[in-house]
């Protein structure tokens, strides 16, 4: 039996593994679509792109470049450091569209395809243009993330600062193959996030809606039943807003509504959550703040509102009058059925409020109420 010609076999081989390539490269781009359908932390998604690159290829490392400060420079959205453990780095690297000036400036506005070196201290030597690379590394390369074929959103780098291992054309070709559903996988998430933005914030006033509260809450029960952690939820009414509507009209008491967001947004924490809930009812939602923190929180957050600069609408500015709210306050208990249990609480609260006199704040209400 004849023995296959060297020339053929070697032809079968690198059509085997390029066929090999392909599929590889398809199975990654599919569970990378399922991790953005599984998971909204942006975090992950990069992590997952990382580990494809490193793992999936076979580079050392990798590192996803994205535009800040107007599309002017870029930043590590993600990366693996010299120790081989992810880094984020939030410091800007100014690129700028001169044809020459650097690798990075030249492949995010298409004045070069890649870049790809197996000699790296050698070309920064000879250009001066090749920043952002660990002098170490020997092997290097830059792709674009790339989507429609003609829009850049960032940039895929890589290297072998472990192994020492040359690049290919073949790995380029690889990698610039990814970069390509990369982006469409980076895009993607940013354009559901964006959809998603859009279902769970009010349209008024920008604050966060019904549907998200009631998410969010139910997360945030979970979160302290599990870790044993303190929570307590704020409830603010507008008092006589009715007569808002009734003497200056709606568009009046729309402004009102917007102006009131902005104070509570700016009287709370980064991390606290405001939520309009429904007509002239906020509600905030605060993580690691008990018993022992809520009145004073909500003291500071009322004072914030009372001595607010003056309203938006001139009619009531020129007859001196002022928005006042009525508070209702709760903190999380173990005893807690469910996160209705604490809007139930606030809701007594804020009715005792209401009750006796309006602004002011509610006590806080027993859980044996």
């Amino acid at each position: 039996m004849s023995k296959p010609l060297p020339q053929k076999t070697d032809l079968l081989q690198k059509a085997l593994r390029a066929q090999r390539t392909l599929t590889q490269e398809v199975l990654m781009y599919q569970r990378l679509m399922e991790v953005i359908r599984e998971d909204h932390n942006f975090e992950n998604i990069l992590k997952f792109i990382i580990t494809s690159i490193t793992k999936g290829l076979g580079f050392d490392r990798a590192g996803i470049f994205l535009p800040c400060l107007g599309g002017q420079a870029l930043e590590l959205a993600l990366g693996i450091n010299d120790k081989g453990k992810y880094e984020m780095n939030n410091r800007a690297f100014p690129i700028v569209d001169r044809p020459g000036k650097d690798a990075f400036s030249d492949i995010m506005f298409g004045h070069k395809k890649y870049f790809l070196s197996n000699n790296v201290p050698k070309r920064r030597t000879q250009t001066g243009k090749l920043r952002n690379v660990d002098p170490r590394v020997m092997s290097h390369a830059i792709v674009p993330l790339e989507i429609g074929g003609d829009k850049i959103i960032g940039l895929l780098a890589v290297d072998n600062l472990f192994t020492l291992n040359l690049l290919k054309k073949s790995d380029l070709a690889s990698l610039m193959n990814f970069a390509t559903q990369a982006g469409l996988a980076i895009e993607s998430f940013r354009i559901h996030e964006q959809i998603r933005e859009l279902t769970v914030r009010d349209g008024l006033t920008g604050v966060f809606n019904r549907r998200y509260f009631d998410d969010f809450l139910l997360r945030e029960i979970f979160r302290c039943r599990r870790y044993d952690r303190a929570l307590s939820l704020l409830l603010v009414d507008l008092d006589h807003f009715k007569a808002v509507n009734d003497n200056y009209g709606h568009l009046s008491g729309d402004a009102v509504l917007k102006y009131l967001a902005g104070r509570l947004m700016k009287g709370v924490r980064a991390v606290d959550t405001v939520v309009r809930m429904g007509g002239d009812e906020f509600a905030v939602i605060m993580p690691e703040v008990g018993i022992e923190g809520v009145q004073l929180s909500a003291e500071r957050l009322y004072k914030s509102i009372n001595e607010a600069p003056a309203l938006p609408v001139e009619a009531m500015r020129l007859k001196g009058e002022k928005i006042t709210v009525s508070m209702g306050i709760a903190s999380f208990r173990p005893s807690m059925q469910s996160h209705e249990d604490l809007v139930r609480l606030a809701d007594q609260s804020l009715y005792q409020a209401k009750t006796s006199g309006r602004n002011r704040i509610g006590e806080l209400a027993s859980n044996n109420q």
